[in-house]
């Protein structure tokens, strides 16, 4: 009974660090995201654990907000600004690590250049 015991408990913890090692967001926290618009304007975005976030606006005035992944898009909200309590949600590309960099589509059709940099 022991060892069967024993072996639910392995089993139990080997699912539970290869969920934990399933983060799709790991490869942000830590670094830097740069969203690039099409007119050359940068945001700067540090992502954390917790479900919050920092914020580098192109001007270089700073914010915060927090962030969700819901049905395959990134969610954030702000907590101050012109778009403060609105949930903005665009498409996820998970599985993303700091070198990485790729473009998207923005709800309303324009595209952005999204980059991982290493640190913050």
């Amino acid at each position: 009974m022991k060892r069967i015991l024993a072996g639910v408990a392995v089993a139990m913890l080997t699912t539970s660090l290869a969920f934990a090692a399933a983060d799709p967001m790991e490869g942000r926290y830590g670094n830097t995201v740069v969203v690039t618009y099409a007119d050359g304007s940068q945001v700067k975005l540090h992502y954390n654990k917790d479900g919050t976030l920092g914020v580098i606006n192109p001007d270089g005035s700073t914010g915060t907000g927090k962030w969700s992944l819901k049905d395959d898009k990134l969610c954030v909200t702000a907590d101050a600004g012109p778009n403060a309590g609105k949930e903005q949600c665009s498409p996820f590309a998970g599985g993303k690590k700091a070198g990485d960099s790729w473009e998207q589509a923005m709800a309303d059709g324009t595209k952005i250049k999204v980059e991982i940099v290493a640190g913050q």
